[in-house]
């Protein structure tokens, strides 16, 4: 596991250990420009760059623990190049959505998403994400949505900060 923020902040986190990059200033910026806004601390964030792509993370304030460092720093190659990518946000909530026989808790997620461009994230509404989730990509036929996902707005990310960085 990554730990980004200062070391005397020790964050136990239920994503999984990883070792290898450190997240750059950069990354670590994007990031909290990303979440300035958004309530929650534990979210997947996927990431359609090249490839998909995605990583689990936690976040304690300005603190993030990321599985997989790597697809951040693409997160920000992509709003710094010039190839079009597409950023999906899921947010686990602290709202039950159902209790399994065995008792485990299943929350109810949050979904929303971005459109990358050269230095900007592109919000989508509502209905572009139910649309998106909602569609099978092959036939155009809709689907029934996830169960347990509420699909949201996702606001204007500022991301101002790192044009000094």
């Amino acid at each position: 596991m990554h730990r980004i923020g200062p070391v005397d902040n020790p964050i136990r986190s239920p994503v999984p250990a990883h070792t290898g990059i450190m997240l750059s200033t950069s990354a670590h910026t994007l990031l909290c420009s990303l979440f300035r806004d958004l309530s929650g601390d534990r979210h997947i964030l996927n990431l359609s760059f090249r490839h998909a792509m995605s990583t689990a993370l936690d976040r304690r304030g300005d603190h993030f623990e990321v599985e997989h460092p790597v697809v951040i720093e693409r997160l920000h190659m992509a709003l710094t190049g010039h190839t079009p990518a597409a950023l999906i946000l899921r947010t686990f909530t602290d709202r039950v959505h159902e209790t399994l026989p065995d008792g485990t808790i299943v929350p109810v997620k949050s979904v929303r998403g971005w459109r990358v461009g050269h230095r900007t994230l592109i919000p989508l509404d509502e209905a572009q994400m139910f649309d998106a989730h909602c569609t099978d990509a092959a036939s155009g036929e809709p689907v029934p949505p996830e169960p347990g996902v509420e699909y949201v707005d996702a606001p204007y990310v500022d991301l101002s900060d790192l044009e000094g960085v």
